[in-house]
């Protein structure tokens, strides 16, 4: 971003942060996901609670007119922005971090990702890493673009393992601020914004136990509650709060499987009613269930390497149907059918010296809910002196 005195000139921004997805910049492990399944999520805006932040520039203006047209550059409206705390729209899973330009993308369900562009810095970036909405995930900065510090906000929905034909879209958020398309340039530039408070949190009074918020399990497992808000009985729901005047169950504790959700990621409504019938709404999650393991990669074409100097072997990423593929276990050496316990995160390693002689490169994908897929060979190596 560019500084013209003191003020944005609209036609340059966030030209860094485009080339996540034009061929200039490439994530090393992208998450390979199937289309998640289920509504999309409500957005609130990504801002601290109670604070004022304005449109610094809006829709269809600068770089905000390609396939991000509904893009909104945030600024604080009192005080600085830099290291400002930035603050997941919805929940989700991180998809990539692009360090280079301070872009985190956070995948939701219904296809949509919310992307949060040059951040000084990201919290816990971890690729399939679960995030609640309202969780701090990162800083604002100017990084990827130097000039007037702020935040650059968007949210897309895409098709794929690989986020493809990217479309953004007209942005509303449950704060109470809906942002449509009215026509021109920065459109919704200088319209003041303030957070409410989105994080959900457990109630006092109803408590949890038996299953971690925030993770994702390789199989079943059953989420206890109860407590004094719900000694009269209590409903319970998967992804919305349960409706009605008096509660289903006449009980002051529950449990519920994660299985019943089903494969994906989950927020566990329970609503109670205590002794003068007054009611409670507690959450828990979002908590993930991927059963399925990663499929193997695709096998490379055989590979002639030098004798006594070390390689760099990659192969294309592996994909997940779920939480996405954490690492990879690997082998190298003669064993057409070897194993080993080492891991790498990427998929790539620098092979170490080798002997003249035959090789295979075999790995096996491990995803973020611990399902390991089947050991595949993904390189014959000849080694030559």
């Amino acid at each position: 971003m560019k500084r013209m005195g003191s003020t944005l000139t609209p036609l340059v921004c966030c030209m860094v942060a485009l080339a996540l997805f034009t061929g200039a910049w490439s994530p090393v492990m992208p998450v390979h996901a199937a289309n998640y399944a289920g509504a999309r999520p409500q957005l609130w805006l990504p801002t601290p609670p109670g604070e004022p932040w304005r449109i610094l520039q809006g829709y269809a203006c600068g770089s905000h007119n390609g396939w991000d047209r509904y893009s909104l550059d945030l600024v604080r409206a009192d005080g600085p922005s830099a290291g400002a705390p930035v603050r997941a729209a919805a929940d989700g899973v991180i998809f990539v971090w692009a360090a280079r330009s301070g872009t985190l993308i956070v995948r939701h369900d219904g296809d949509l990702y919310t992307m949060y562009t040059h951040m000084q810095r990201a919290e816990n970036p971890q690729v399939g890493r679960i995030v609640a909405r309202g969780e701090v995930i990162g800083a604002v900065g100017d990084r990827g673009s130097p000039g007037i510090v702020h935040l650059h906000f968007t949210a897309f929905t895409a098709e794929g393992a690989w986020a493809r034909n990217r479309r953004s879209i007209p942005l509303t958020f449950a704060d109470g601020y809906d942002l449509p398309e009215i026509g021109g340039c920065s459109q919704h530039g200088g319209k003041m914004l303030v957070a409410g408070s989105s994080q959900l949190l457990h109630v006092e009074g109803i408590g949890f136990a038996g299953a971690n918020a925030g993770r994702w399990y390789g199989g079943d497992v059953r989420i206890e509650f109860g407590g004094s808000a719900m000694v009269a009985g209590h409903s319970v729901a998967w992804g919305v709060a349960p409706a009605g005047d008096a509660p289903a169950i006449p009980r002051s504790t529950g449990g519920i499987s994660l299985a019943e959700a089903g494969e994906g990621l989950h927020m566990l409504f329970v609503r109670g009613w205590d002794r003068d019938g007054r009611q409670t709404i507690a959450t828990f999650g979002p908590i993930g269930l991927d059963t399925t393991p990663p499929e193997s990669p695709p096998a490379l074409d055989p590979m002639t390497l030098p004798a006594g100097r070390s390689t760099t072997i990659a192969w294309e990423p592996a994909a997940d149907a779920a939480s996405g593929v954490a690492g990879y276990r690997l082998y190298i050496g003669p064993d057409p059918q070897g194993v080993a316990e080492w891991f790498v995160p990427n998929a790539e390693i620098e092979a170490p010296p080798l002997d003249p002689g035959s090789y295979v490169l075999r790995v096996q994908p491990v995803d973020y809910a611990g399902n390991a897929g089947a050991w595949t060979t993904v390189a014959s190596l000849s080694v030559q002196p």
